[in-house]
């Protein structure tokens, strides 16, 4: 009767240690939806900063309280941009949901920004805003489909499994 298989025993086979070569690849599709968020991440934090730099300088009669709000509701937007992008690259535990959450937000006020240009304020409709809105919504659009593509739900899958 043979003895039992451990990897202390010198008749058993011993097993080779876990290499870094069977780590699942990352798609390029990750790292597209990571540039494209840091892209919408520096927009969106450089938006709530020139907010509250023009927003400060013109205010007046309280209306610096709403000044800030809405810079710090912006910022806050950008942060979440910046963890979904954190949280979408990091090694041991991938994570989607942060980055969805990010680009659900960022679509619905861009979309309300697309109705305001198009309405306009009294002289017609603002072309170049509807524009500059309606380009990062796409961008925002384009990191949703790259996140929700099957390799990456795969990948992630697979490290989470690992």
């Amino acid at each position: 009767m043979s003895q039992p298989s451990w990897p202390g025993n010198p008749q058993g086979p011993v097993p080779a240690p876990p290499s870094s070569a069977g780590a699942p690849q990352r798609p390029g599709a990750v790292v597209a939806a990571a540039v494209l968020g840091s892209v919408v991440a520096v927009v969106v934090l450089g938006v709530a900063a020139y907010t509250l730099v023009v927003g400060l300088a013109g205010a007046s009669g309280g209306g610096e309280i709403a000044v800030v709000l809405l810079a710090g509701i912006v910022g806050l937007v950008g942060v979440v941009h910046v963890l979904g992008v954190v949280r979408l690259l990091h090694r041991r535990v991938p994570n989607t949901a942060t980055m969805a959450l990010a680009a659900g937000v960022t679509v619905a006020v861009t979309g309300f920004g697309v109705f305001r240009s198009i309405r306009g304020r009294g002289d017609g409709p603002d072309l170049v805003t509807m524009l500059v809105w309606v380009g990062l919504a796409a961008v925002v659009i384009a990191m949703l489909v790259l996140i929700t593509r099957p390799s990456v739900t795969r990948w992630v899958r697979a490290v989470h499994a690992r």
